[in-house]
């Protein structure tokens, strides 16, 4: 039987290797995501028979389980319509790749499933973001181009934990001059600082760029599978290229041997977001859908979960 406990930090060194059996490159599977978003979104997680079950909060979707980490699936979904049923609530699960989205209604076959734009992750070949060639980016090569002519003594290094006062000083002038009404984003200077301040324990590869000897930008992000995923990106606009060069330095430095995808999450459907993302043409969008099931009833045996 599932019994769900509120996420916190200080779960994530034992529930860290379930996230290897994601299968997916969407950023929802992956530690930092998770664990950055745990308070904004009422994450719970619960483990049952070796498998690792989430049940998230989204604004304007109520509760919905994230697809389990481990095992198999069936007996995944059965546990979960176990759940549900016992409660007496519909089963939504989100967000479901579009990989697994087959698999599911095969299991669910009266489920309904609602693509969500707004969540879809932009995913890029690494080479791409590396290094910038051809037409299609010649306008972030020009960028890069601009930064390395204006700024000449600079230099990109990899974050060590002597680095993380003055990453953490740059992070307050960045706020300083950029406030957004939006929860979301005092969510996500929340979880930055959090980051920064427990960095053995979010174990993420962080890169700075440096003009002067003075920080102008900083990347944080970690590798699951063939991926890496940028979790965080700030940088100062008043240095011309900065965004795109942080881009390349920390797509150089960490899309090593194996990795070949970058994701750079979604754009939750911010229009300036989404031309900038799109800007640097992704490989391909990952779709994410929301899947429900009305009658969870039908699909488990409650006296055996």
């Amino acid at each position: 039987m599932l019994e769900f406990h509120p996420l916190q930090l200080e779960d994530l060194p034992k529930l860290r290797d379930f996230f290897a059996y994601s299968g997916s490159r969407i950023c929802d599977t992956t530690p930092g995501t998770v664990f950055m978003w745990r308070d904004m979104y009422h994450t719970e997680w619960a483990i049952y028979d070796g498998s690792l079950y989430f049940k998230v909060d989204y604004p304007g979707l109520g509760p919905t389980f994230t697809l389990p980490l481990g095992g198999g699936r069936p007996e995944h979904y059965r546990q979960i319509a176990g759940y549900c049923c016992r409660r007496g609530m519909p089963i939504s699960f989100y967000p479901v790749p579009k990989d697994e989205l087959d698999r599911l209604q095969t299991a669910f076959p009266n489920s309904a499933a609602i693509p969500t734009r707004d969540a879809y992750d932009y995913l890029y070949r690494a080479e791409d973001l590396q290094f910038f060639r051809g037409k299609k980016l010649s306008g972030q090569r020009n960028h890069v181009n601009k930064f390395l002519k204006t700024y000449g003594n600079w230099s990109f290094r990899v974050i060590t934990p002597e680095d993380l006062p003055a990453v953490g000083a740059f992070l307050d002038r960045y706020a300083a001059g950029v406030d957004k009404p939006s929860a979301s984003f005092h969510e996500d200077l929340a979880k930055t600082r959090e980051v920064l301040g427990n960095y053995t324990t979010y174990d993420m590869l962080g890169g700075m760029l440096l003009v002067e000897g003075e920080i102008v930008g900083f990347s944080l992000g970690e590798i699951v599978g063939d991926t890496l995923f940028t979790h965080i990106e700030k940088a100062d606009r008043d240095y011309q290229g900065c965004y795109q060069m942080l881009v390349a330095q920390f797509a150089q430095q960490f899309a090593q041997d194996g990795v070949h995808f970058i994701n750079r999450e979604d754009d939750a459907g911010d229009p300036g977001l989404r031309k900038s993302k799109l800007s640097y043409h992704p490989v391909t969008l990952l779709e994410k859908y929301l899947v429900t099931v009305d009658e969870p009833c039908k699909f488990c045996d409650c006296e055996d979960t």
